[in-house]
């Protein structure tokens, strides 16, 4: 059910898409001692300490706006989460330093994560300031309006996701409301919604306090990543239809994104003191892979048929690291940053079902 079919190997050649601007580019050699950024459990993280924050050119704030170029069929795109800024701004993902061809405002209330279906349409996670009324809203292909909204047993939504079903589920922090009933649940869960309604069908439950990044493998199974009230946690595997889940094990410390590639690798990110990519091995409870990511990255994209990972980090950058883990420490290539906090991040052509 993932992008594409990649072994777990080899790290190179990293690039950067970063800004609302003409961007720049300037080689950085990152090692294991040249991480930055750590929050405590749970919080709501800062821009990174000591992130600069030039001046850039923005697009329309008051309503959203899409470019020729973003309407091209087929076109290859990326889109952003600027959370303090409420929008999603959309680059195409060819070549480097390219400036914006879109931006969806709409609906858009405090982003975090993203995510492409099947069929092009892109979700958004709206935490909305923590509260009942946070959503998560669709937008077909094409368009800067959505034409559904979630809002039904959500608290603080962090990160949607759709099955080839057209099923979706939202990961949530500190519980869930439910409104036909008008109370409040504390814990990470996993609300589902079926195909084409905005109610809850099932709701999944973690042993963290929040539910993070999620995926599914080749077979459905869905996995979550989730901490607990002092950051640690792990990730549940879920089959199926099934709400009882299997913790799988690994010790993670304030996990975000997560995917699953075609061989069945888990790549998960770490922040907190650690702020890195790891990979872990089917079946396996310590990463083969350790990857130091600057800046604190959250949500993991790729692409469905070569081998690109893109990496969204708060420090107002979005990197691609060709997905072969090579090396451990890649180069990065960054300049200017975002004059924001950056969440999520998806493509347009990131799935295969």
């Amino acid at each position: 059910m993932k992008a594409s079919c990649l072994g777990v190997g080899a790290l190179i050649a990293v690039g950067v898409l970063s800004g609302c601007g003409v961007l720049q580019q300037a080689q950085d050699e990152t090692g294991p001692n040249g991480m930055q950024g750590s929050v405590p459990p749970g919080a709501v993280r800062p821009m990174p300490r000591g992130t600069s924050i030039p001046v850039h050119r923005r697009g329309p704030k008051r309503s959203g706006w899409l470019s020729p170029a973003a309407k091209v069929p087929g076109q290859r795109l990326i889109y952003v989460s600027q959370e303090y800024d409420d929008n999603v701004v959309i680059f195409p993902e060819k070549g480097n330093h390219q400036s914006p061809i879109g931006m969806i405002t709409a609906g858009v209330n405090d982003p975090w994560g993203l995510y492409v279906d099947q069929h092009g349409t892109l979700y958004v996670a709206n935490q909305g300031n923590y509260s009942s009324t946070s959503t998560v809203t669709a937008y077909p292909s094409g368009s800067t309006s959505p034409s559904l909204t979630f809002s039904q047993g959500l608290a603080r939504p962090l990160y949607p996701i759709v099955d080839s079903s057209g099923d979706v589920f939202v990961s949530n922090a500190g519980g869930y409301y439910t409104t036909y009933g008008g109370s409040y649940t504390d814990g990470g869960t996993v609300v589902e919604y079926h195909s084409g309604s905005t109610s809850p069908y099932q709701v999944l439950q973690t042993p963290g306090i929040e539910a993070d990044g999620m995926d599914f493998d080749r077979q459905g199974n869905l996995y979550v990543a989730y901490r607990t009230s002092d950051g640690t946690g792990s990730i549940e595997e879920f089959t199926p239809g099934s709400t009882q889940g299997k913790i799988l094990g690994m010790s993670l410390n304030q996990p975000q994104g997560v995917l699953v590639d075609n061989t069945g690798n888990i790549v998960v990110v770490e922040t907190g003191d650690t702020d890195r990519i790891d990979v872990f091995p089917p079946g396996q409870q310590t990463p083969s892979v350790e990857v130091p990511i600057r800046n604190t990255p959250n949500q993991l994209a790729i692409r469905r048929t070569e081998p690109r990972l893109f990496i969204a980090a708060e420090g107002g950058t979005v990197y691609g690291i060709r997905y072969y883990f090579l090396r451990k420490h890649p180069r990065t290539y960054v300049k200017e940053k975002l004059d924001t906090v950056i969440q999520g991040v998806a493509l347009s052509n990131g799935l295969a079902f």
